[in-house]
């Protein structure tokens, strides 16, 4: 069951996986996630503790989801910290050594999963030849917690 999932991830780093949650626009609604607790609980799918626990971990998703919207709203981001395909504060930028472009590495890396190629200019590219650019992820984190801005999904 896909709350148990999400129960047992959350137990091994809760804030990396809720922010991970949050940050996909494409699938994360808290109306979807207090939904299935809902059904949860009416339907009584889960344990009662194992129920008390997604809840918990739904509740706290979604406050961490209205607090980046806050923190976001009120600061205006340099275009210089945000990937250039999905315009998010990059967490990891590198820089794409065929096109001079700095993107998130997370970004690029999907990329090339599918295309071995710079996507600015179509020239081969593989994994190895991105540069990472810490000064500048340097300045993003300072950035982001100079205004409460929660960073996630970072290389371990």
């Amino acid at each position: 069951m896909i709350a148990e999932m999400y129960v047992f991830v959350g137990r091994a780093d809760k804030e990396k996986v809720q922010k991970t949650i949050t940050e996909d626009g494409r699938s994360y609604r808290p109306k979807t996630f207090q939904k299935a607790v809902s059904i949860l609980r009416r339907e009584q799918m889960i344990s009662a503790d194992l129920l008390k626990e997604f809840s918990t971990f739904v509740q706290e998703l979604n406050d961490l989801a209205e607090s980046q919207e806050a923190a976001l709203a009120n600061v205006t981001v340099p275009d210089e910290f945000l990937d250039p395909i999905m315009s998010e504060i990059m967490v990891d930028p590198v820089l794409l050594p065929t096109s001079n472009t700095v993107m998130d590495r997370k970004v690029i890396e999907r990329h090339i999963m599918s295309n071995d190629d710079d996507p600015f200019n179509r020239q081969p590219l593989a994994v190895k030849d991105l540069v990472p650019q810490t000064e500048l992820r340097d300045k993003i984190t300072d950035f982001c917690k100079k205004h409460g801005i929660v960073m996630g999904n970072e290389s371990d």
